[in-house]
């Protein structure tokens, strides 16, 4: 028997609300003062992926690239700078605190493994590639981007749930590798 509803006090408001969000995800963050903002937007569909995480690993890593040229009669190289890839990459891990949020987890797990894939326009079957706006606290706002990888692993100590319906594990750690495209 799940004791409790989605909307009890024993719920966490940040997990269980599902894909989507909107002003709803907005009051939830301003409803929970011990939130860092940790948000993925999916701009194809304009809907919000939110979780409360414990956030590792996170890096930030440019890379400008440089084109060489020779000249006659000059020894030395001459550098042309070309541009800079910037790729920020982070990690998370998510557990419900109750067994009502368990499948919303899922299923907002499921979807963001899905922007890792495109949408298909419906007059003409073309894709549209899955661009995302990345929020982790203050550090990074609206940053848009998209995914490189992202990996899920559950660890061999995870325990998971043996009622039908509810059959997953209690901690999934994610792994993100995001490259940022800019404004």
């Amino acid at each position: 028997i799940v004791k409790g509803s989605v909307t009890g006090d024993n719920v966490d408001k940040i997990n269980i609300t599902p894909y989507g969000g909107g002003t709803e995800f907005e009051r939830k963050m301003e409803d929970n003062p011990d939130f860092i903002k940790f948000r993925f937007k999916d701009k194809v569909n304009n809907k919000y992926l939110i979780f409360r995480a414990i956030l590792e690993g996170i890096s930030d890593s440019i890379t400008p690239e440089y084109g060489e040229e020779r000249y006659i009669g000059r020894p030395d190289k001459v550098y042309i700078y070309q541009g800079a890839d910037r790729n920020i990459s982070f990690g998370f891990s998510i557990y419900p605190k109750t067994k009502q949020e368990l499948p919303v987890l899922m299923e907002k797990l499921n979807y963001l493994v899905g922007l890792c894939y495109p949408s298909y326009t419906s007059e003409s079957e073309r894709m549209k590639s899955p661009i995302i706006e990345l929020t982790i606290g203050d550090m990074f706002v609206n940053t848009p981007g998209y995914f490189t990888s992202i990996s899920v692993n559950v660890a061999n100590s995870a325990t998971w749930d043996t009622e039908d319906g509810y059959q997953y594990p209690h901690v999934c750690d994610v792994s993100c590798e995001f490259t940022y495209i800019g404004k």
